[in-house]
This record gives structure tokens, sequence and C-alpha cells, in this order.
């Protein structure tokens, strides 16, 4: 089992999230990617989706030299449930409104009624984590300080 941690050091955030690599082996290969190299991107508390923090991700604010993948549908949902974490990913030009290139989205669902109906429409994302239960209470306490604080920065790393 390979853990990641999804940390916010302002609200206190630190999940400790176990990879679903027999499920999702491309987006949790992404994922561990990320988290090797302990890439951090801005995040807010989703609009349209429900209890979501989002960490929007254009390929263009991906650490140096990363590669930019096709990432195909692997246990995907538009339904995530409480303590998923989820990765879309949107081909470069397939969808109006969005930064040239790749788009990749990490998605942590910290609450039930998470659904992924979008200004543009509905998608699916590939549930490839979930955060421990043993964290789940924590988490889904400091996302909510994440959503009444604004923006925020939030770190993958290898626990």
């Amino acid at each position: 089992m390979r853990l990641i941690t999804l940390n916010e050091p302002v609200s206190g955030l630190s999940a400790r999230c176990e990879l679903l690599e027999a499920a999702a082996p491309q987006s949790c290969a992404f994922l561990w990617d990320l988290a090797e190299r302990k890439a951090g991107f801005e995040a807010l508390h989703a609009i349209w989706t429900g209890p979501e923090i989002s960490v929007p991700m254009p390929a263009s604010t991906l650490p140096a030299g990363m590669a930019t993948p096709p990432i195909p549908f692997e246990n995907a949902t538009s339904y995530p449930d409480t303590g998923d974490i989820v990765l879309a990913y949107l081909a470069a030009g397939s969808t109006k409104g969005l930064p040239p290139g790749e788009f990749y989205d990490i998605g942590l669902f910290y609450g039930p009624g998470g659904r992924l109906l979008m200004p543009f429409g509905w998608i699916q994302a590939n549930v490839c984590a979930r955060i421990l239960p043993e964290d789940l209470a924590k988490a889904q306490a400091d996302c909510r300080t994440i959503r009444r604080n604004g923006a925020c920065t939030i770190t993958l790393a290898t626990a």
C-alpha cells in the first residue's frame, strides 16, 4: 500500500491517502510523481461540485520536466464519495474556457453529495485514492476551514 499526503498549513490539513493502484494505475502514477516532487498548487473550495476542495492543474503549472500524459478513464465516476480523491483529465482543446494545453484537477471530496457537474456539463473523474479512515474526521474539519478561509496552497508528498 502506497500513501501520499495532502497538506495545507493554514487549515492544518495533513491527510494521508491510500493510492488505489489496482483500480486506477495511471492516475495513481501521476499522483505519485507529483508527491515525489512535493508539488504544491493553488486550491480552492469548489463552487459547482459540493463538498470538494479542488486543485486545478493546467499543464503549465506542473513541475518542470514532468510528463503530461493523457489519463484514461479508470475507476471513473460522476458521484465521488466522502473521502475520495479523484483525478480529472481534460485533453487540450477538448473543453471551451480551459487554459491551453492538457488540464488536470485533483478533487478532495470531504462530505456526502459530491457531483461532477460543471458549468459546461457533467464530467467523470477517476477515484484514485482515499483518505485513511483515521484521518477523515480531521480532514473534514480542515476542509471546512479552507472553505471559510478561501484560496490556499495544497502540497502533495509521499507519506
